[in-house]
């Protein structure tokens, strides 16, 4: 027999790709129990625990309707929360478009706000830090915030955290703990992605035991983390329950995940767990929470409920900050519309202190004649991507332009029959700066993955459908597609 050479032998192993559909053949089928979401959810009422989500921008409620999203964490505001009747709220911290400083500032800010008014109300609750389903976000520094300082309050150490990027709208799936994105069946590992290369927030492995080892600079061993495997799950809720019950000193947790089932799976032994004296704190992507809260599924939204009722004869304003390819993707599909009429922010100038207030001056003035009219317009950053070396600088780039943004929202003196803002940054910005959003409620999703926040009474515009469209989801016409939904095309 004749060997191949090693080099071409990695070259073969590296070329060969995974497709979705044959790896779901592969595995067990899944744990088959059409009332667990409903028994997760009939638990948590039981419990009367809080679960509260730490959002590090605003496209985390990207699965899950009819619950609040707050941009603000005074006292009274969570008191309004602990005494709602809906087990999950969430806690937009915006912290991905922050530094490392300023990003522990508010963690810890925000614990201590929950943990006094929960300690006055009595209530239990747990947190769970939202981050990218393509790794990028601050871990570890945000879990180890928490654990440090909800040891240090509560005098009871979290025995683990579990990691789980999972986000099936969007094709994010984790398989032999390593994290994928599903493009057209063909699977793609994450530290292969655009994401993986981000400027600020990179990594190298897609192998989450490795991916640990790396954020955490060593600290954790790809050894010391604990695993729960498909085959685990798919062995029903008692097998994950028995391995959640030996995860102490605060292990990290890889799940692996193909679907809801999994999931579904996974939340009921955790709260079996959680019953029996086990702490944990969550690191996930959006689809877990819908799981552990036991929220049901909903058909998307109509386009009823994408206008601003009374504002049907104005246009509709997109607002796109995003760099990622996706975007770029999608905004060139979108221009490419008689319908949309596009207007350029040149970023150069913007970043030019002689040339930024006519570059503002001139678009605001635009946009509001356009809305009048009745024109959609869409407003975005020229997409030539300006980066430096310095995380900082980065970010300090990427801040100025959506204050940018931001600043045109704030001076529309018409009010849009719908606002789209695309991209993470840009969408929190627009939502807590420019629209001045508290409060909001989450009504659902116009499509897979795209949630709508409807503004609250202290907004510049109340009862406003502000859509708020993650960078990196959807194909290349989603958001050709919802602008057409909202115009019933």
């Amino acid at each position: 027999m004749k060997l191949l050479p090693q080099w071409r032998c990695k070259a073969l192993i590296k070329s060969a790709k995974l497709s979705f559909s044959s790896i779901r053949l592969q595995v067990p089928t899944e744990w088959r129990d059409a009332n667990l979401r409903q028994q997760i959810k009939q638990l948590n009422e039981a419990n009367n625990k809080k679960i509260i989500v730490l959002d590090d921008d605003p496209t985390g409620v990207q699965t899950v309707h009819d619950v609040d999203v707050l941009t603000v964490w005074n006292k009274s505001l969570l008191i309004e929360a602990f005494d709602n009747q809906e087990n999950v709220f969430y806690i937009l911290t915006n912290t991905r478009g922050v530094d490392r400083a300023e990003a522990e500032r508010i963690n810890r800010e925000i614990i201590r706000n929950v943990y006094e008014v929960a300690s006055e109300k009595g209530i239990e609750f747990v947190f769970i830090s939202r981050s990218d389903s393509t790794l990028r976000g601050y871990y570890p520094l945000e879990i180890d915030v928490l654990s440090e300082e909800m040891g240090r309050l509560s005098g009871k150490p979290y025995d683990g955290h579990l990691i789980i990027p999972a986000f099936f709208e969007a094709g994010r799936i984790t398989y032999k703990n390593t994290h994928y994105i599903v493009d057209q069946d063909e699977m793609l590992p994450a530290h292969d992605s655009e994401f993986a290369k981000d400027k600020v927030f990179g990594y190298r492995n897609g192998d989450l035991t490795q991916w640990v080892a790396e954020k955490t600079e060593g600290r954790i061993r790809p050894v010391d983390c604990i695993a729960i495997t498909l085959n685990d799950i798919r062995r029903g809720p008692k097998v994950v329950q028995e391995i959640l019950m030996r995860v102490e000193g605060n292990a990290p947790v890889i799940v692996n995940a193909l679907s809801y089932a999994d999931l579904d799976v996974l939340s009921i032994a955790l709260l079996y767990a959680e019953s029996q004296g086990k702490k944990f704190v969550f690191r996930t992507a959006a689809s877990f929470v819908k799981s552990y809260g036991g929220i049901g599924d909903q058909s998307y939204l109509p386009r009823d409920m994408l206008i601003a009722k009374g504002q049907e004869a104005h246009g509709g304003l997109i607002v796109v900050g995003s760099y990622v390819q996706k975007t770029t993707t999608q905004l060139e599909r979108l221009v490419a519309n008689n319908d949309i009429v596009p207007l350029e922010m040149d970023v150069e100038r913007i970043l030019n202190a002689s040339e930024h207030d006519n570059e503002l001056k001139q678009l605001i003035h635009e946009v509001n004649e356009l809305l009048l009219q009745g024109r959609n317009v869409v407003v975005y950053s020229s997409r030539k991507l300006i980066a430096l070396e310095s995380i900082s600088a980065n970010l300090d780039i990427s801040q100025t332009v959506s204050t940018a943004l931001v600043q045109i929202v704030q001076s529309l003196k018409v009010n849009p029959k719908f606002i789209i803002a695309k991209g993470g940054i840009t969408s929190s910005d627009v939502a807590t700066k420019g629209l001045c959003i508290r409060k909001a409620r989450i009504i659902g999703q116009v499509c897979a993955g795209v949630p709508v926040w409807l503004t609250g009474e202290e907004a510049k515009f109340s009862g406003m459908p502000y859509i708020v469209f993650p960078g990196n989801i959807g194909s290349d016409t989603t958001l050709l597609e919802a602008v057409e939904k909202i115009e019933g095309l």
